[in-house]
């Protein structure tokens, strides 16, 4: 009964109503940035410097998380850009494995390692995400992967808005690549209404499972759509009275301290987890 009666007041406020004003922190994955294989060294600094960029003009200190592996020569100036514009990184694991697959000791190995590459640097942070948000398919798990954090001294970030803002990013590589600057323009106006939609839905999630806002954490990645149209999206937030926030001060939010209710192999919103059932039932497919 409960999962029925919140799927229905989601899909009433849903993605058609107003988002309203709400406070949302900035975070973004994959540092130093996204597609390495497709991505120059300079082209990856570009990313940054454009990112960092849209969120000045808005006065928003965000948090990005860095894959160590990721982490070259080449690329730790791109990384050194996004701490020196006043963001802080934390750590998003060595190769980016799906939790569900490793053992204890390969997930702290996993922490550790990039742990070594990112802590001496400006604005490193005593803060974790998991890659594709999968925290345990078991109690059991999740409970051994907080163990390790909390003994490293990590605190983990998740997010109540996903995004899935790359598979619009794989599109925009694409029409950019073959010059199609009317493809590319078509994807990145998809992105635009996709966000809007996603902060949306998100927001209804919480306000009928929970009966209130809270304070969110939007996920994106270090990427090309990103870079260029990162300031389209912040200006909308901007329009619709949204405040940014670091995302220190968004985990002070009772959401994040609340029971996780949820075990199992998808990456979901922390609204979701915390809701059990009614929130995997009234989440967005994928």
């Amino acid at each position: 009964m409960m999962r029925a009666l919140v799927l229905a007041l989601v899909l009433a406020a849903g993605s058609s109503g107003p988002a309203g004003a709400g406070e949302i922190a900035i975070t973004l994955d994959d540092l130093p940035y996204v597609m390495p294989s497709r991505t120059a060294a300079a082209e990856g600094l570009a990313q940054v410097e454009a990112v960092s960029r849209a969120l000045a003009k808005h006065g928003v200190t965000a948090t990005g998380f860095a894959v160590g592996s990721q982490i070259s020569e080449d690329s730790l100036p791109a990384l050194r850009a996004f701490a020196e514009a006043g963001h802080s990184i934390g750590n998003h694991s060595w190769s980016h494995p799906d939790y569900g697959t490793l053992t204890t000791r390969q997930f702290r190995r996993e922490l550790r390692r990039t742990d070594a590459v990112i802590r001496d640097l400006p604005g490193a942070a005593r803060l974790f995400r998991f890659p594709y948000l999968r925290e345990g398919e078991t109690e059991r798990a999740k409970a051994a992967a907080e163990r390790v954090l909390v003994k490293a001294g990590y605190v983990n970030v998740p997010v109540t808005i996903d995004t899935r803002d790359w598979r619009f990013n794989a599109e925009y590589l694409d029409a950019l690549e073959v010059g199609d600057a009317a493809g590319a323009a078509a994807v990145a106006g998809r992105y635009l209404a996709h966000m809007k939609a996603q902060t949306r839905h998100y927001q209804a999630l919480a306000r009928a499972g929970l009966g209130r806002d809270v304070a969110h954490i939007l996920l994106l990645h270090m990427n090309r759509i990103n870079a260029d149209h990162l300031g389209a999206l912040l200006d909308w937030y901007a329009a619709e009275s949204w405040g940014f926030i670091p995302v220190e001060e968004a985990l002070r939010d009772p959401l994040y301290s609340a029971p996780d209710l949820y075990a199992g192999p998808r990456g979901i919103s922390q609204i979701e987890r915390v809701m059990g059932d009614a929130g995997e039932q009234a989440g967005l497919p994928g």
